[in-house]
């Protein structure tokens, strides 16, 4: 067995292959560091004011992805969608926690049970490529105006993940 860690999330994973993606925050495979054949290294940096605004509106939109998704799970209709949703509330909320740890604050509340869905799944499922879209469209900005490596990163890979989240509805509404 060895020991990975992912670039994206900082999160450690066991396992006799490295996973195609982080099973925390979805990276892809690149962003996976196999611990025992290379070294784990994030430099320190300083924020610049256009990089802190928009990872405080990622944050944001994190969350409220988050609370969404936990609560379409508990309206989903089927054993697949509610799983789903559960799945994307929890990477989500891992994507929330990357991003305090970029902001260098304290973690945020999400709120499981807030009411913030549709009571019909497919209204959620059209949400769901909605929200994803979104973010998928302010990531994109807030990376073209990025100059710190590491925001870079971390926009990048939260765009590429995004877009696998977007397979998961596209056609299903």
């Amino acid at each position: 067995m060895k020991v990975f860690k992912c670039r994206i999330c900082r999160e450690g994973y066991l396992g006799d292959e490295k996973p195609t993606h982080c099973p925390f925050c979805g990276a892809h495979q690149q962003y996976i560091i196999d611990l025992e054949s290379a070294g784990f290294n994030i430099p320190e940096y300083i924020l610049n004011n256009i990089s802190r605004h928009n990872l405080e509106q990622a944050l944001k939109f994190e969350v409220d992805n988050a609370e969404f998704y936990f609560c379409a799970a508990d309206h989903a209709d089927n054993m697949h969608d509610a799983t789903m949703f559960n799945r994307l509330a929890k990477i989500e909320s891992e994507h929330a926690s990357v991003i305090t740890k970029e902001l260098k604050i304290s973690s945020v509340k999400i709120r499981r049970g807030a009411f913030t869905c549709y009571c019909e799944n497919v209204y959620n499922l059209k949400e769901s490529h909605a929200l994803e879209t979104h973010a998928i469209d302010y990531y994109n900005k807030f990376l073209d105006v990025a100059t710190e490596e590491r925001v870079i990163e971390v926009f990048t890979a939260l765009i590429e993940i995004e877009f696998d989240h977007l397979t998961l509805t596209r056609g299903r509404f």
